[in-house]
């Protein structure tokens, strides 16, 4: 919380899509007073993002408690991650988020198409984008999570464990998983696509999936280790729902809007006893889900 009361929200990736809309909930809502970081790594698409919200808020009510501010932040690059850090360590203590809501990640495309073919490529840079590139962040700033802090880590529901095989269903919800250990689950499906072999191995063609069910874990990870922390930190993987974005298309059902809902929703709730019930785990639609 900041000195004067408000908390202070981080979203990563906030220039469009469910990002923007998350940012857009946040600002709008009137239940808590925030303070909230929209970041993106091209500062001229995420000024224009705030420049919009900004208006849509002077428009939506006169009462102005909740602030927005633009901090550009790449999170695939640890110098910008521990750049925006020391802005927040500058601004408000070093105890200086309340909030995070990594959202930052997406799928791989060329020619400005989405790539849906399961190549050694494209499974790094899913890998990087959407799995380490979020753990990066997050182990960089939960040093800096304040007393009651949350994380959020937005995923999909097509990484479900059904989708592993073999022994990787039980090594993922493990409570002898290491971070190592499952750095070496990512690293060890980009090595098996290049070598053909990932499905002997129990992953499936699914490159977006794998990073996401390895932030899946993550997040269950984290509230193991933190269980102890003072500051009771809580951990939550959220699936958005179907909602239309680059993968997508245009035809799924909902939009980004309704796919921000249940990420602010845990990022808001006062239902501390449910969040602290579920720590860790994965939620969809309001509703705490089974991985």
């Amino acid at each position: 919380m900041s000195e004067d009361g408000r908390l202070v929200a981080v979203v990563t990736g906030a220039n469009r899509g469910i990002g923007k809309a998350i940012v857009r909930r946040l600002l709008l809502q009137q239940s808590k007073p925030l303070i909230i970081y929209l970041t993106a790594r091209n500062v001229e698409l995420g000024q224009l993002a705030f420049d919009e919200l900004r208006r849509e808020q002077l428009k939506a009510s006169s009462n102005h408690l909740n602030e927005l501010r633009f901090h550009q932040l790449d999170v695939s690059n640890i110098q910008s991650i521990q750049a925006f850090i020391e802005y927040l360590t500058l601004v408000h203590g070093d105890q200086s988020t309340d909030i995070l809501i990594n959202n930052a990640g997406g799928v791989v495309k060329e020619n400005g198409q989405v790539v849906r073919k399961c190549n050694v490529e494209t499974a790094y840079k899913s890998v990087q984008m959407n799995y380490f590139s979020a753990v990066n962040v997050t182990s960089l700033m939960v040093p800096r999570m304040r007393e009651g802090g949350r994380v959020v880590f937005m995923v999909t529901a097509l990484a479900q464990l059904g989708i592993f095989s073999g022994d990787l269903p039980k090594v993922l919800v493990s409570d002898e998983l290491s971070l190592q250990g499952l750095h070496i689950i990512e690293n060890g499906f980009v090595s098996s696509v290049g070598k053909g072999t990932f499905s002997s191995y129990g992953f499936p063609p699914m490159p977006f999936a794998v990073a996401k069910a390895g932030l899946i874990a993550y997040a269950r990870m984290m509230a193991r280790i933190c269980n102890n922390d003072p500051r009771q930190l809580v951990f939550a993987a959220v699936c958005p729902g179907y909602v239309r974005t680059d993968m997508t298309g245009p035809y799924a059902p909902l939009t980004p809007d309704q796919g921000a809902e249940t990420p602010v929703y845990v990022a808001l709730t006062d239902d501390i006893k449910r969040l602290k019930r579920h720590n860790g785990g994965l939620w969809k639609h309001l509703r705490p889900m089974k991985w």
